[in-house]
């Protein structure tokens, strides 16, 4: 399954946690797209905040640069350092979060029938739930509940749906809700732009173009907006030409269903201390 970007991107873009001063040098680094250094620095603190942080990094890391057997060992790194997160302080939101991401990003390597065995779908919904019962008002939270049912509605079809009790609508609803909550945000926007895309339909793909546009007009600051911004500009133009095939390839690419073979979707990130740029 897919969550996100965090979310990621779930996990993939602005954080819930709080700014810390502690913080500031993984912060700096992350932004840089020094992703590796910034998970480091994070670790080093010994903090249930430093491990969250840690799994974000990694998270990005193995969605938009590593290759290969990298990228799956960048995800494992991420659930260990979430994991550990809440085994430090269980009533932190962002590490349930990051958790279901990371869940998300290993199901989606390993296929549908793989994840169901290992149990991914039901441990993810359940970090999904207690972050919302902890901050029930946090935009990340109800759209890593939207990428959940949407994922399965979409990968695992009417048996999925009848297994999980997943649903296209409740989806929607999840992820209208985290932009009612967070209608700036360009992460949450963008992961439910490709959700929508992969579904289809007119109205989803309307809906869709419209978040994408609304992306576009924000300038990129940092690595990671960069990456979302390339993959923006990917979709919209396959969803401008309403070409359904086109769509599906995009889709499928920068969504990960292609497993952990293929080639990060994003552009390639170079790195020296106080630098990140793209090429």
């Amino acid at each position: 399954m897919r969550m996100l970007v965090l979310l990621f991107s779930l996990a993939l873009g602005t954080t819930a946690l709080a700014a810390s001063a502690d913080l500031a040098p993984a912060t700096r680094a992350f932004d840089d797209g020094a992703f590796p250094r910034a998970a480091f620095l994070a670790r080093k603190l010994d903090t249930s905040q430093g491990d969250a942080f840690a799994a974000r990094a990694e998270l990005v890391q193995g969605e938009f640069v590593s290759v290969g057997a990298a990228r799956r060992a960048a995800f494992d790194r991420a659930l260990a350092d979430a994991r550990r997160a809440l085994l430090r302080d269980p009533a932190r939101p962002e590490g349930h979060l990051y958790l279901a991401v990371a869940l998300g990003l290993v199901a989606r390597g390993e296929g549908v029938l793989m994840a169901h065995v290992a149990g991914y779908g039901d441990e993810a919904r359940a970090h999904i739930d207690r972050a919302l019962v902890l901050a029930p008002d946090n935009a990340w939270a109800h759209a890593a509940l939207g990428g959940w049912h949407l994922e399965i509605a979409y990968a695992g079809g009417l048996v999925g749906a009848a297994l999980y009790g997943a649903s296209v609508e409740a989806g929607e609803a999840s992820y209208e809700r985290a932009l009612v909550l967070d209608p700036g945000n360009t992460s949450i926007a963008w992961q439910y732009a490709l959700q929508l895309t992969g579904i289809g339909g007119k109205s989803r793909i309307d809906r869709a173009q419209a978040l994408l546009a609304a992306i576009l007009e924000h300038p990129p600051q940092t690595a990671l907006d960069r990456f979302l911004r390339d993959g923006a500009t990917e979709l919209a133009a396959a969803v401008e030409s309403r070409n359904r095939p086109q769509m599906l390839r995009v889709v499928t690419r920068r969504l990960g269903r292609d497993g952990f073979g293929a080639t990060a979707p994003g552009p390639r990130i170079e790195t020296r201390p106080g630098v990140g740029r793209t090429r």
